[in-house]
């Protein structure tokens, strides 16, 4: 789908964890002093990149996560040509980065290596949203707390974007250990481009994430909320998360969804904060489009969440706004003027 390409304002760039209802803290504090709660170790080469929206949210003490590599453990017994599909890898590729994979695929239970970081390689996002690419893309890791689709040629996006949204759900799944799994929808696919139906997803910062529900799913596909199914304490805990991560440019819910979340909100937030993060509850036309989650059609049973450039990311921007070809009108002859061209 193509979005609207209207960045955060300075507003929205003030937004302060304490008015999410979270501890605040500086980013280099954080990721120098921060606990391990849940054992991950943030090992990837690459520095942390500047947001090109700015630094301006305060970050909290965040999980860490190695993105040196990301293995997958085999269901089934699995052939090298299904195992290059279900990832859309090189079959080459796959058997250099694991060695002892036989030629005829993988044993059930065996654990493959899908990617491996090459120091000194540099991924990013090239263009817009529904008009780029990605460079050196990254697959999104298995882990506790979210559940990927089965085939997955589609799961691939920044390194940033893969960090920034992995942390954001293992702080959510510390504070939510009850809730049941987020479901993960589109990423991109590994070297960007079309990823139909969508006219976005082509430069690894656009996400499809399910909403939390009270029930569990085991389906791939996303369940569309009513009033009754929907954990919207789940879900709006980490739609907190995202935000506070300061790295979320927008996020994309149905009104009806975030009618439920604005409960939970004012827990926390004054009136004009959840103006600002609510398009809902933004009666001005033009403030809508600046607040982070903005109402969309036909996201009802997910959000979509697109991450802001990097520094790093080339001619990054919003989506591209198509413009509309005027058709040239057809003239109507009357019977009298066709007569007396005959004449």
């Amino acid at each position: 789908m193509a979005y609207p390409d209207e960045v955060l304002g300075s507003a929205l760039r003030a937004f302060s964890l304490a008015a999410l209802g979270m501890a605040a803290s500086s980013c280099s504090a954080a990721h120098a002093q921060a606990p391990d709660p849940l054992g991950f170790h943030l090992e990837v080469a690459d520095p942390l990149l500047q947001h090109s929206m700015g630094a301006t949210i305060p970050f909290s003490a965040r999980p860490r996560l190695n993105l040196d590599a990301v293995w997958w453990s085999a269901p089934r017994d699995e052939s090298l040509k299904r195992l290059a599909d279900r990832w859309g890898a090189d079959e080459d590729e796959l058997l250099e980065l694991n060695p002892d994979l036989a030629d005829d695929g993988a044993q059930r239970g065996q654990r493959v290596v899908i990617y491996r970081f090459e120091p000194g390689t540099v991924s990013r996002s090239v263009g817009a949203p529904n008009r780029g690419r990605i460079e050196n893309s990254a697959p999104f890791p298995v882990g506790d707390g979210w559940t990927l689709r089965g085939y997955r040629p589609r799961s691939y996006a920044t390194r940033q974007t893969v960090k920034e949204l992995a942390t954001s759900l293992a702080e959510w799944r510390e504070r939510h250990p009850e809730a049941n799994p987020v479901k993960l929808g589109e990423f991109s696919r590994r070297g960007g481009g079309r990823v139909r139906p969508h006219k976005s997803h082509r430069t690894g910062r656009d996400v499809d994430i399910g909403y939390v529900m009270n029930e569990p799913d085991e389906g791939h596909r996303f369940v569309t909320v009513t009033d009754s199914n929907l954990d919207a304490a789940a879900t709006w805990g980490l739609v907190q998360r995202l935000v506070a991560g300061g790295a979320v440019e927008s996020i994309f819910m149905a009104k009806s969804v975030q009618e439920q979340l604005i409960p939970f909100a004012a827990l926390t937030m004054s009136e004009s904060e959840q103006r600002s993060l609510f398009s809902t509850l933004e009666p001005d036309a033009r403030a809508k489009k600046k607040t982070v989650i903005r109402a969309w059609r036909g996201h009802d049973d997910h959000m979509h969440v697109r991450f802001a450039c990097t520094e790093a990311d080339l001619r990054c921007s919003g989506a591209v706004q198509r413009k509309k070809k005027r058709r040239r009108k057809k003239r109507r002859h009357t019977k009298k003027r066709r007569r007396g061209r005959k004449a």
